[in-house]
């Protein structure tokens, strides 16, 4: 047999799907008529579909019948269902659901069931072939859907064999996350469908789409209503509330804002830890809630070989700095962030397992990730070290910036000569800055030399105790120190 266009134009009608897919009804009335004659009432065969409603077809009811053919699970369930039911309508209208592996390859323009991945596993991927059918069907181009396909098997016996012609009558799908249904051809109540196949002899056939869905009632349909405008309301005043609790900071400040995580710790002699941190802020910088500069963890258990233990506890931070401040003062001070690692074991021991400390880099905004090596200090008595044992030793010290550099020290030499540590773990820390500041609007443009400075000293406060800035220094020394031998 061979199909012959339809006569009346089709096109792809596209719903947004505001209720549930599954109260959807499609009804399908068709009938074989002779030459061109009018849409009446009498004659038609109709059937009506819910979603992903399974209709079988008589070839599909001949092979499900018999259990040999049925090894899926799919499969078995449809030898159940046909078991079970039977159709006697004159003109064979059935369905393709989402689960059935149908791919319509009547017009190039009609959707199918199966996803491009299996595509390209079955027939290996084609370039060109993937490129066409993206620009034939850009909207629905490597999207999930759900497919649904309702037919009509014209086919004839051939002596007492049945030969079909299997014809899409409709075709659907449906974007469950965008909540979008495609249907082609669109929905028609006032004139049919038609199309004629050609076989031994010439078969004319219309045919109806109709959406049949129950609609809402009343009653219903004002719950719905005030419940919708009971939520844009709500998101009325949430925007308000956002838009009032938005605030600039002030000309001469610049706002750092710093968001971290604190992502794992490995390696510690204890399984289970928790993490206390510190922000040392140097007199240039300050913060208006000084509850954000300490924090604590929640408590993990470690696992694996490497005693590892995930935390995934974030916390942020709001640093001020004046920028007026700049030219008088020089070189800003970086500020610190110092972490204890503590254990607690089942008799409420309190051990201290590990120090680090990391200077923020606030003169950049970014993306950081540190892992930071920890160390202990180790009791220099035998009775110390009694007491981690049997008491624990957490937060012996009085000052957690020892550390690092003390915010009180002046000299110009710190000596930590004879203090006695031990490596421990490490910790991973993730860092997001942001910088905002209304003086890079008005004074400091993007690029201008003003704009520069700024960054630069920061920089500079961030690299003041890192061995880089060391070695640049000792470079530029003995190159002006060779220079000066040559021009005594």
């Amino acid at each position: 047999m061979s199909h012959v266009d339809e006569s009346l134009r089709k096109y792809t009608a596209i719903y947004r799907c505001s209720d549930d897919i599954t109260n959807l009804k499609i009804r399908i009335k068709l009938k074989e008529v002779n030459g061109l004659d009018r849409d009446d009432s009498n004659g038609w065969e109709q059937k009506t579909f819910t979603w992903q409603q399974k209709a079988f077809s008589k070839s599909e009811r001949e092979f499900y019948k018999d259990a040999k053919n049925c090894v899926t699970d799919l499969e078995k369930k449809y030898h159940q269902d046909v078991t079970n039911s039977e159709s006697d309508a004159k003109l064979d209208v059935f369905s393709y659901t989402n689960e059935d592996d149908f791919v319509v390859k009547e017009n190039g323009n009609y959707f199918h069931k199966r996803s491009e991945e299996e595509e390209r596993d079955a027939d290996g991927f084609d370039y060109n072939k993937s490129l066409m059918a993206a620009v034939r069907n850009p909207a629905s181009y490597n999207y999930e859907f759900d497919a649904m396909f309702i037919m009509a098997d014209l086919g004839e016996y051939v002596d007492t064999t049945w030969i079909k012609h299997e014809k899409v009558l409709c075709a659907l799908k449906y974007d469950k996350n965008l909540k979008v249904m495609s249907i082609y051809p669109d929905f028609t109540n006032s004139e049919s469908y038609r199309f004629k196949v050609d076989g031994n002899t010439t078969r004319n056939f219309r045919y109806f789409v109709e959406n049949v869905s129950e609609n809402m009632s009343e009653g219903d349909r004002f719950k719905e209503k005030e419940f919708i405008r009971k939520i844009n309301s709500h998101k009325s005043v949430m925007l308000r509330q956002f838009d009032g609790s938005f605030v600039l900071p002030p000309k001469n400040k610049l706002q750092v804002n710093l968001f971290f995580e604190i992502l794992w710790a490995k390696q510690f002699e204890y399984d289970t830890i928790y993490v206390q941190y510190f922000i040392d802020l140097p007199s240039d910088w300050s913060c208006e809630d000084d509850s954000q500069l300490q924090g604590i963890t929640q408590t993990c258990h470690t696992k694996g070989e490497e005693s590892l233990a995930h935390f995934g506890h974030v916390f942020d931070v709001v640093l001020d700095y004046n920028i007026e401040e700049l030219d008088r003062r020089g070189i800003p001070k970086s500020p610190y962030v110092y972490f204890e690692i503590i254990s607690k074991d089942n008799w409420s021991r309190y051990r201290t397992e590990g120090l680090t400390y990391k200077n923020l880099p606030v003169a950049k905004p970014g993306n950081y990730r540190f892992e930071l090596q920890c160390f202990r200090l180790i009791p220099e008595s035998i009775s110390g070290q009694l007491r981690r044992f049997f008491i624990g030793d957490c937060s012996s010290y009085s000052d957690i910036t020892w550390i690092g550099l003390p915010k009180d020290y002046e000299g110009p030499v710190l000596n930590k000569y004879g203090a006695n540590t031990v490596g421990t773990g490490q910790i991973g820390v993730r860092m997001n800055v942001v910088h905002q500041s209304q003086a890079f609007l008005d004074k400091y443009k993007e690029n201008s030399d003003e704009n520069r400075e700024i960054f630069e000293k920061l920089n500079s406060s961030s690299l003041v105790k890192s061995v880089e800035q060391v070695l640049q220094a000792f470079k530029r020394a003995r190159k002006n120190m060779i220079a000066a031998r040559k021009n005594p």
